[in-house]
């Protein structure tokens, strides 16, 4: 674990991890004929977009979506528990791998990808890394177990030695998503955040650090759940148009190649 010692800012973070279910499409309520995404809580900025894209380019289909955003963990433990969807996009390859692993997914396919940063408020003092160790900030990470916690243990063995210890002596809070991360430098718990890219593209008063260009791209990964609904497949094909991915690029992520599929 990255934090394991007292006096670590532990708050209840459950209360704080994005639940959030939005409807698109045509009917007003939820329903049983509804596409379920399952979808990585960095996600909450684009895919309503590329939702309403998709079904811009599809007047034919009669569908309409319901999309819950979460750790990539937690909803892939609630798949595997029983929650319904119909895709599931996670922000690892991991996660996916454990329902197709299960029997309960295929068609695993890398629809895009980000990049870990290390995000200050647009206002404060620090300009680099060591501007960070040498103040003494506060920093936020996420839990190992999810994506963003991995990629920032990956970032931190790619530093100098003595500086990653005192980056790692400012470690305040450790979080299970991104989401929550993030809302730690939003609500001034911590005085910078290592997250993805695209937060810091969608979030007003951020501007993000450099880290070492070896520390590799986060690859995000759609499954196709067994017994998914008409009309899921085929959006998933849509997540890998250049429509869907401009505008995966807009939101601060990267382009994904089209056909290219998570071992």
């Amino acid at each position: 674990m990255l934090l394991d010692r007292p006096g670590v800012l532990r708050r209840a973070a459950a209360t704080l991890v994005l639940a959030a279910t939005l409807l698109v499409g045509a009917s007003a309520c939820g329903d049983d004929d509804d596409i379920e995404i399952a979808a990585a809580s960095s996600m909450r900025h684009v895919l309503p977009r590329i939702v309403e894209e998709f079904l811009r380019a599809h007047p034919d289909l009669d569908l309409s979506f319901e999309l819950r955003f979460n750790g990539s963990q937690v909803l892939a433990t609630q798949i595997a528990e029983g929650a319904s969807a119909d895709l599931f996009i996670s922000a690892n390859a991991v996660q996916a791998e454990r329902l197709v692993d299960e029997g309960m997914a295929s068609l695993a396919t890398v629809v895009t990808a980000n990049r870990l940063v290390l995000a200050v408020r647009e206002e404060s003092p620090w300009y680099s890394l060591s501007d960070l160790a040498d103040g003494g900030a506060r920093i936020a990470v996420g839990s190992p177990s999810v994506p963003v916690g991995r990629l920032t243990v990956i970032a931190l063995s790619q530093l100098d030695r003595q500086l990653a210890r005192e980056l790692l002596a400012g470690v305040v809070t450790e979080d299970p998503s991104v989401r929550v991360v993030l809302s730690r430098l939003e609500l001034e718990e911590a005085d910078a955040a290592f997250v993805y890219h695209s937060d810091v593209a969608v979030t007003h008063g951020l501007r993000a650090l450099p880290l070492p260009p070896t520390v590799p791209p986060n690859e995000y990964v759609a499954v196709l759940l067994e017994d998914a609904k008409p009309g899921t497949e085929e959006f998933l094909a849509f997540l890998l148009t250049p429509e869907a991915q401009d505008l995966f690029r807009a939101a601060g992520f990267l382009r994904a190649v089209a056909g290219v599929r998570a071992p």
